[in-house]
């Protein structure tokens, strides 16, 4: 167990630390888009992430760092129940996971 937490710790480390690094500039799609005129046409996200930010969190850099948390947490959350799942599945094999 001591293993898993501290490549969960890891991980972590890493999708916050390298969040501080991610572009500012567009993506390619959005680069076309404004190179051909389009892009006023595209209709906003409502989705809680856009742009890989938390809109309720003014700093531009930390807003970006806890969004890729939540994803490291939404991700390592989805192995887990997976895990669980098919550990139920056939409960005489031991997980490895």
């Amino acid at each position: 167990m001591k293993v898993y937490l501290k490549v969960i710790l890891l991980i972590i480390v890493i999708a916050v630390s390298a969040s501080f690094f991610a572009s500012s500039h567009p993506d390619g799609l959005e680069w076309v888009a404004e190179k051909l005129g389009f892009i006023e046409t595209a209709k906003e996200s409502s989705s809680i992430m856009t742009d890989y930010t938390m809109p309720f969190i003014q700093h531009a850099g930390i807003s970006t760092a806890v969004a890729g948390l939540a994803g490291v947490g939404l991700i390592l959350g989805l192995l887990w129940g997976v895990k669980l799942f098919f550990t139920k599945l056939n409960p005489n094999h031991p997980a490895r996971i």
